[in-house]
């Protein structure tokens, strides 16, 4: 403290400290776990109070599923090897990282829209239709909403001349990304592994 006037003597902000847009990006994920917990949360109580889960002529292909699951797994490993590049100060290699995480998660939306189409049941079928059509619904949600984000950033890479101006983008982009995978991976389990 500083003898004039009970006033701090160095301000210096925390290492700690966080921007607004960084608490508002935090603030944000944390709603959409809760959201996302909750669909979890009826689902297994769907399951728990329902006789035979999944009902008979479902046949949900495992290793479709599976395969889709790879891909938007290495999505996340692309995305990540783009932060690299962005944190090396290349930003030709965050643009070519993030259009691989592009087509990759390009490649696991189509395949999730051509499955939608394949499915013997719909959301109105019975209760597993419903609960299966809300949780994966949401997520392809998720993934349509987080492919129009990595092409925002992408174009906005592109324009910008100094790459700190995108700092808040890369990070918000890449934190949700790599939440809309952690939520697929338990999605899989959930659906297709733990039946």
């Amino acid at each position: 403290m500083s003898p004039a006037g009970g006033v701090p003597a160095s301000t210096s902000p925390s290492p700690w400290a966080r921007t607004t847009s960084g608490f508002g990006m935090i603030v944000f994920l944390a709603s959409d776990v809760m959201l996302f917990a909750s669909f979890f949360a009826a689902y297994f109580l769907l399951r728990s109070t329902t006789e035979t889960w999944p009902p008979p002529e479902v046949d949900l292909d495992m290793v479709r599923a599976g395969a889709a699951t790879a891909v938007l797994v290495a999505s996340s490993f692309s995305l990540i090897a783009g932060e690299r590049a962005y944190a090396e100060d290349d930003m030709r290699g965050l643009r070519r990282w993030l259009l691989v995480t592009i087509a990759l998660g390009g490649v696991f939306l189509t395949n999730q829209l051509v499955e939608y189409a394949q499915l013997p049941f719909g959301i109105g079928t019975d209760v597993y239709g419903s609960s299966y059509w809300m949780l994966t619904g949401l997520h392809t949600a998720h993934v349509s909403v987080g492919l129009c984000a990595l092409g925002l950033l992408f174009v906005r890479g592109a324009r910008v001349r100094h790459d700190a101006e995108i700092a808040p983008w890369v990070s918000a982009t890449s934190a949700f990304w790599h939440l809309v995978d952690v939520v697929w991976v338990f999605l899989f389990v959930t659906i297709w592994i733990v039946r």
